[in-house]
């Protein structure tokens, strides 16, 4: 059964999605099946910050959270004013940024944040060009700890970004079949040889 308060997330989130189609890239806010799969790759023991990019309505914080990553920890990064506010409400440990995502490299040098133990996206990268994803997804990778992942959903088969275009591993997981539509989780790593 669906919550009272999950039902006004997603009908706020379609009411923007609809407004500002490009920007949120998606017709529907993240599954828990989806958010809980996202979170299930990253190991709550680790030192260091998780981040969270285009954070919403905060679907994929609640599954960090569940996973047991310290609220304190959170780093949310969200350039929506409704969701923003709403995101600084609900999880007021967490450290909350209006800011856009995709300079997250600035906003990290600007804040002093440390090497952070995850980075987690729900930005839709579709929508951008192939340069700007892959200096995104790079300098995002440089403010990991080593081996640390960069993760990625999106909507289809194929990757945001081939392995073969940028420096970084990257590794295919499953499909969330329930999520609208279907999506799948992606795992960047910057490669050992990157500095």
């Amino acid at each position: 059964m669906i919550s009272l308060s999950t039902l006004s997330d997603s009908l706020r989130f379609v009411v923007t999605a609809t407004r500002h189609p490009w920007r949120v890239g998606a017709i529907w806010p993240s599954s828990q099946d989806l958010a809980s799969a996202m979170a299930a790759h990253i190991d709550p023991r680790e030192r260091g910050p998780v981040i969270e990019l285009g954070s919403g309505t905060g679907a994929i914080t609640e599954a960090l959270i569940k996973r047991g990553i310290d609220r304190t920890q959170l780093i949310l990064v969200e350039s929506h004013p409704p969701f923003y506010e709403d995101l600084r409400m609900r999880f007021p440990e967490a450290r909350c940024y209006r800011d856009d995502a995709y300079t997250i490299a600035t906003l990290a040098k600007q804040n002093a944040f440390p090497k952070a133990a995850a980075i987690v996206s729900g930005l839709p990268l579709r929508t951008q060009s192939l340069k700007r994803k892959r200096d995104f997804i790079e300098s995002a990778l440089r403010l990991l700890r080593p081996r640390a992942p960069f993760i990625q959903f999106s909507y289809g088969f194929s990757p945001p970004v081939d392995e073969e275009e940028i420096d970084a591993t990257l590794i295919a997981t499953e499909t969330i079949w329930k999520n609208i539509p279907p999506a799948r989780v992606w795992i960047y790593r910057a490669s050992e040889h990157s500095g």
